[in-house]
């Protein structure tokens, strides 16, 4: 019964990693948004509606606000913080991990880290960054009318 889980859980898993390896065939974005999500923390991701702002949001409860650090160079973006030790503490049952975080993740070039916003607010600490301006998502709309071009049209050029 233990390998039908796993089983699944890897299956689950190599669906998930293939959304993101094919994230522009599946939701007409850019390729490779993230390299790798880490298992830990919890992690959010998405594009808000306009397409023009990737969200990063990590569950990071019982971290203090001043050990989280949110690093980035070129398009590498690095998350670390420090747990609490506690010390002389004989638990019974030790479910809450406090474990030191430490993680990089590679955004796709079509954002601008540059611009990054951050903010941590009840132990989930949130990561805006926007789409760099040269390639951000706009429509292109259709003409009222078709007109179509002729052979004749093409021939006078």
């Amino acid at each position: 019964m233990g390998n039908f889980y796993w089983t699944n859980f890897e299956s689950i898993w190599n669906q998930f990693d293939s959304v993101l390896n094919n994230w522009d065939s599946m939701v007409v974005e850019p390729k490779k948004q993230l390299s790798l999500l880490p298992q830990y923390p919890h992690t959010d991701c998405w594009i808000d509606d306009s397409g023009n702002n990737l969200y990063l949001r990590f569950a990071l409860a019982g971290y203090a606000k001043d050990s989280i650090k949110v690093r980035a160079s070129k398009n590498i973006i690095r998350i670390s913080a420090e747990g609490e030790k506690e010390e002389g503490v004989k638990f019974v049952h030790h479910g809450i991990s406090k474990k030191d975080v430490d993680f990089s993740l590679t955004i796709d070039e079509a954002f601008e880290l540059k611009e990054t916003k951050v903010d941590f607010v009840q132990g989930l600490l949130t990561i805006c960054i926007p789409r760099a301006e040269d390639a951000h998502v706009f429509e292109i709309k259709l003409p009222e009318e078709v007109i179509p071009i002729t052979a004749e049209e093409d021939s006078d050029e």
